[in-house]
């Protein structure tokens, strides 16, 4: 009985700084912001004591809702995590809204909010909050269902983290992923991975069967367990959606760098690209980094200058941390892992983790609940958004409407 009733006075004590630390936010412009926030007015002390009162208990994050969305954004609160610090000279993106950006008219064949203008979409579907930069430039920006300075989870869109610090060491010749992974480990010979290319990790097509992800969450030797995976078929034939493939890259990432993971995506990713705002990297209690499931925690604005890395406007700089050759191979696709979408009605690919590489050159990467980054070099245009789905579990559909805005004509570039 006294554990709990000191659980529910720090519970409390929480309740009452909650408020503070948000006034304290590390703001970079003093300008007015052209973003739109719907009055939004956050959680109530009543919404988040029940939340913890409901953890504390024993109850699932994943209850969908406005329950699930408070665990998005405020990870730090219910899991363990690491700290990737902020740039020390963080990017100002300017801002230039567009009217017709903020009046463009959703597809008639959603499931929900079928021809809204997006401005309305935002508020009326399941939307926490969308960005949009063209040339470099925020066009479109709003939050209906957080703050702009919340952390909000960013789940398996981390898997892209993964995947462009491979990049990175593979731009230095300290990767060299056309070899197997059990090159790097010797600890994998002998096991399900066993002459399995990086490339095809990188691509999801590594062939081992599905593993509990619980089993290396408290594992002290990851490596260990995972030698104990099975080949369920060959690699590089058919692509198979893994947690376990960005767990394994990982773990190579630290071994090549000698730094762990966090430490890595602060040095050579988060500073580079002028974060403005710390980020958190969610821990399994072996201390290794969750980058493969609930993974980091960004504001939008953050997400989005990763996404301008890609981009001709974030490649500006003399030694981008994304290079020629790591974006030609992202399009490099293996045409073995062809993915067909009723939704999208066209083909994509997947390869670098990016769960869909078009044939025009786009990709995108999307999330548990609605998450996503979406990417056009030749656009020079980087949609990001969050959002949580519903009790019912639907979820917003910006993936397909991100791909509608890339072909729409509104962001094409003057020859």
């Amino acid at each position: 009985m006294k554990n709990k009733i000191e659980v529910l006075l720090v519970i409390l004590l929480f309740l009452a700084c909650e408020k503070e630390q948000k006034k304290s936010s590390d703001i970079i412009n003093d300008t007015g912001p052209k973003y739109e926030t719907y009055n939004y007015t956050g959680f109530t002390k009543e919404e988040m004591y029940a939340y913890h009162k409901h953890i504390f208990e024993g109850g699932s994050w994943a209850e969908y809702g406005d329950l699930e969305r408070y665990f998005y954004l405020n990870f730090s609160q219910i899991k363990e995590h690491s700290r990737i610090r902020r740039s020390g000279t963080p990017k100002i993106l300017k801002e230039t809204p567009r009217n017709d950006v903020k009046n463009f008219i959703t597809s008639t064949d959603l499931k929900k909010g079928s021809g809204l203008s997006l401005n309305d979409y935002v508020q009326q579907v399941e939307v926490n909050g969308l960005i949009i930069i063209h040339k470099g430039n925020i066009v479109f920006e709003g939050y209906p269902r957080m703050y702009p300075t919340d952390l909000h989870v960013n789940f398996l869109i981390t898997q892209v983290y993964v995947s462009t610090s491979i990049a990175i060491l593979e731009d230095r010749g300290l990767i060299d992923t056309s070899k197997p992974i059990d090159f790097y480990f010797e600890e994998l010979k002998g096991s399900g991975w066993e002459g399995v290319p990086i490339i095809d990790i990188l691509s999801m097509s590594s062939g081992i069967a599905h593993v509990p992800l619980e089993t290396y969450e408290v594992s002290f030797d990851p490596i260990k367990d995972l030698a104990t995976a099975k080949s369920n078929k060959p690699s590089g034939t058919e692509y198979q959606f893994s947690n376990t493939d960005a767990m394994v890259l990982t773990l190579l990432v630290e071994k090549i760098s000698g730094l762990t993971f966090s430490d890595f995506v602060e040095q050579e990713i988060w500073e580079k690209i002028g974060a403005e705002y710390s980020a958190l990297m969610g821990s399994n209690t072996n201390g290794t980094s969750l980058s493969y499931v609930d993974g980091m925690s960004t504001t939008l604005r953050d997400l989005a200058r990763f996404g301008l890395a890609f981009t001709p406007s974030g490649r500006k700089d003399p030694n981008p941390i994304i290079s020629d050759a790591h974006l030609s191979k992202i399009r490099d696709v293996n045409k073995n892992l062809k993915i067909e979408s009723r939704s999208l009605e066209e083909t994509f690919y997947s390869n670098y983790q990016w769960g869909a590489v078009f044939e025009d050159g786009d990709f995108y990467k999307g999330a548990h609940g609605g998450q996503g980054l979406y990417i056009s070099p030749s656009k020079d245009l980087v949609i990001a958004y969050f959002g949580t789905s519903n009790t019912n579990r639907e979820r917003n559909q910006l993936n397909l409407i991100a791909r509608q805005l890339s072909k729409s004509g509104l962001f094409d570039l003057e020859e």
